[in-house]
């Protein structure tokens, strides 16, 4: 069993209300954590994105405060952050996966063709490989519908720990699992 290598982790928990209800404080604890977990497992960038959203929740509030209190800079709807140990922190608010590929198809579609490897490329911005795992923070019943397109190639692990409690100790025992994975992208055993 070859063990699994990453470059990219994604992190899939809380909603959008529970995004705007963290303190700048506990924002910038989530994002080292996620950035110091990320490192070890050795990916250089990783990316959060909410479970749901519900009426009422506004994105553009996570993103100004990111950026004003967290050292966060714009790229398109997303904030990126330099996080702990270097590893660069995406933190795209938007809880509509759809949305998220629709919007990417459009400013491919207005500079070029769109292709596949265009599309992925615009939807994975500005981290350049797709997730090689995803960490969601729910039980196992329900797929995020957040997530869309990053499921294709990644390996999934779902922890049933809140938002509120994420700490270094649940992403390395999902990077743990990660890393003893034999990964064949749909392969099979000759």
């Amino acid at each position: 069993m070859s063990s699994a290598k990453m470059s990219h982790l994604l992190v899939c928990a809380g909603s959008v209300g529970e995004w705007q209800r963290t303190s700048d404080d506990d924002w910038r604890l989530r994002l080292d954590i996620v950035g110091h977990a990320a490192q070890v497992g050795g990916a250089e960038w990783a990316t959060i994105v909410p479970v749901s959203a519900h009426p009422g929740d506004d994105p553009e509030i996570i993103r100004t405060r990111l950026e004003e209190s967290c050292g966060g800079v714009r790229y398109a709807q997303r904030v990126v952050v330099l996080g702990a140990d270097g590893v660069t922190v995406v933190v795209d608010p938007s809880a509509d996966g759809q949305r998220r590929i629709v919007d990417a198809a459009a400013r491919v579609a207005a500079s070029s063709s769109v292709t596949e490897d265009r599309l992925s490329a615009a939807i994975t911005a500005p981290a350049p490989s797709e997730p090689d795992l995803v960490v969601v923070l729910s039980d196992a019943t329900t797929m995020p519908s957040s997530l869309v397109w990053e499921l294709a190639y990644a390996e999934i692990v779902f922890l049933n720990v809140p938002w509120s409690e994420l700490n270094a100790e649940h992403l390395e025992m999902a990077i743990d699992d990660f890393t003893r994975r034999d990964r064949r992208f749909g392969g099979v055993d000759s």
